[in-house]
C-alpha cells in the first residue's frame, strides 16, 4: 500500500471559507463517484487547516489529502483514466493553486 500525499494551497482570490465548503463537498462527492476512484483508490482522506490558524496570517497550506493507492501502477493508472481526466481533473483548479500544491509518494511506517 502506498499514499499519495497532496498538501493543497488554494486558488489565488478564493477566500478559505469557499475553498472549504468546495473541497468537502463538490470535490470529494466526484472522487467518492467517480469510475476511476473505484477501481484504484483504497482510501481517500482531506484533512483541513483549522479556521483559528488563518488568524495568524496565511497559512502555508490549506489542508492534505491522502490518496491510498495498492501500488505506484495503480497510482499512475487512476491519474491518466478517462474517468478521472474528463471529472476530477477539470475541478481542481476550480479551487487549488496547482502550482503551489505539493504532491509526494510515500510509504507509510508506524512510528507510535
Amino acid at each position: 500500500m502506498i499514499k499519495l500525499i497532496v498538501a493543497v494551497k488554494r486558488k489565488a482570490g478564493m477566500n478559505a471559507e469557499d475553498f472549504h465548503r468546495h473541497w468537502r463537498t463538490t470535490h470529494a462527492e466526484l472522487v467518492r463517484s467517480n469510475p476511476a476512484s473505484a477501481r484504484y483508490l483504497r482510501k481517500y482522506i482531506q484533512c483541513h487547516t483549522l479556521p483559528g490558524e488563518y488568524a495568524a496570517g496565511e497559512v502555508a497550506f490549506d489542508g492534505t489529502a491522502e490518496l491510498w493507492f495498492d501500488s505506484v501502477g495503480d497510482k499512475d493508472r487512476f491519474y491518466a483514466d478517462p474517468d478521472y481526466l474528463a471529472q476530477i481533473r477539470p475541478d481542481e483548479s476550480r479551487f487549488a493553486d496547482m502550482n503551489g500544491t505539493v504532491f509526494f509518494v510515500t510509504d507509510e511506517e508506524t512510528v507510535l
